[in-house]
């Protein structure tokens, strides 16, 4: 025999779980219909008493008050639904967040104003304490990009001024100063030229912490160009093989995604075995619903994923988040040079498009970079 499910239960199952309940309402009586889920959301306890109208409003903040009555006067002589927000005191006195939605019923003479009021206390709650946090740390943020910029900046001139004291040193008294003088001189010189290399970098990230400018659409395919054209010698060099697939426009900001790119090709020709012949292909296609999910972007955004392959030195696998921070480097400074900072700043402006940035690769078997960027960006100029 088939188990009869006695939806009433379900339903005061429901209403305790989400805390919800219902109310229903006839013109010309003082008392308000509530159900058992609505009387528990303002913390009454069997025997439930009835609730009379000038109760109900004057449990309403004073603030809403008003608002709300005029929300359901205009639903005696319209018959739109409404929905409405506002705070109001439980019987014991705690403040609830409400969100009411209610329908208008004719009925012969006389109209019914029924409908659903749900608990949203805690959601609200946590919604503020969220932005709260977020305007924290954006705070913080800048705090710190303001930090970086200033200290760089100002680490600038006495960084200058010992490398122009350690070249005149060397020029002038080069022979006086002996073997071992001249080996710690020049230990000094090269480490005052990487800090120099610190600083500018560093520099750099910081003024792409808040871009300023609009954004506008960005023809990948001349990026790239201009890219190339800036390697020319360096291709030329080493030999270089690059295949570049039609490239999607984008909206974006010129300068920073020049600098993208000229990044990643870069480090495609920078980790490099030095008896190989460097092979870099650019693709790009629509990435699917499936990658966009994937990545938690927005679903309702056309996205385009654009990779950078190279057959170079790749890396372990497990490296592939790491090598995005600040000054990371999985090679020493003898073997490869630069600052360790490239793509911390390739992914600082893959963020500031609104996309992402990632890499596979595995060791001596090359590396791709891939990017999901968005075709259009809310405040983009025409």
């Amino acid at each position: 025999m088939p188990t009869v499910f006695d939806s009433h239960v379900y339903l005061q199952e429901a209403e305790s779980l989400l805390k919800f309940g219902t109310f229903d309402w006839q013109t010309g009586q003082e008392t308000i219909l509530w159900s058992e889920g609505l009387y528990k959301v303002f913390g009454f306890t069997e025997p439930f008493p009835p609730v009379t109208v000038e109760w109900y409003m004057q449990h309403v903040h004073e603030d809403d008050r008003t608002r709300l009555q005029e929300e359901f006067r205009r639903m005696l002589v319209s018959p739109e639904p409404i929905e409405v927000q506002y705070r109001a005191r439980s019987f014991t006195g705690e403040e609830l967040v409400l969100i009411s939605r209610a329908r208008r019923v004719d009925e012969d003479d006389r109209i019914r104003l029924v409908g659903i009021s749900a608990d949203i206390t805690a959601n609200t709650r946590f919604q503020h304490e969220l932005k709260d946090k977020v305007s924290a740390l954006d705070r913080s943020n800048h705090e710190l990009e303001q930090f970086a910029y200033i200290a760089s900046h100002d680490l600038q001139e006495p960084l200058r001024k010992i490398t122009s004291f350690g070249e005149r040193l060397q020029a002038r008294h080069h022979v006086s100063l002996g073997e071992e003088g001249r080996h710690y001189l020049s230990r000094m010189l090269d480490a005052t030229q990487r800090m120099k290399l610190l600083i500018e970098s560093l520099l750099s990230y910081s003024r792409l912490s808040r871009p300023e400018e609009p954004f506008v659409p960005v023809d990948l395919n001349v990026v790239i160009t201009n890219v190339l054209s800036d390697f020319e010698l360096r291709l030329s060099e080493t030999n270089a093989r690059v295949e570049t697939g039609k490239l999607p426009v984008v909206s974006g900001l010129a300068t920073q995604l020049h600098q993208l790119f000229q990044n990643l090709i870069s480090n495609a020709l920078k980790f490099m075995p030095t008896s190989q012949q460097p092979q870099i292909t650019i693709e790009s296609r629509v990435a699917t619903r499936q990658e966009v999910g994937e990545y938690r972007l927005p679903l309702g955004q056309k996205f385009y994923t654009i990779s950078v392959t190279d057959n170079g030195i790749g890396f372990e696998e497990a490296y592939s988040e790491q090598i995005f921070t600040l000054f990371r480097r999985l090679h020493g400074r003898s073997e490869y040079e630069g600052a360790g900072m490239g793509l911390a700043i390739c992914k600082r402006i893959v963020e500031n498009h609104g996309g992402v940035i990632f890499a596979r690769s595995q060791h001596h078997q090359g590396t791709s970079f891939v990017l999901l960027l968005p075709e259009q960006q809310k405040n983009e100029m025409r």
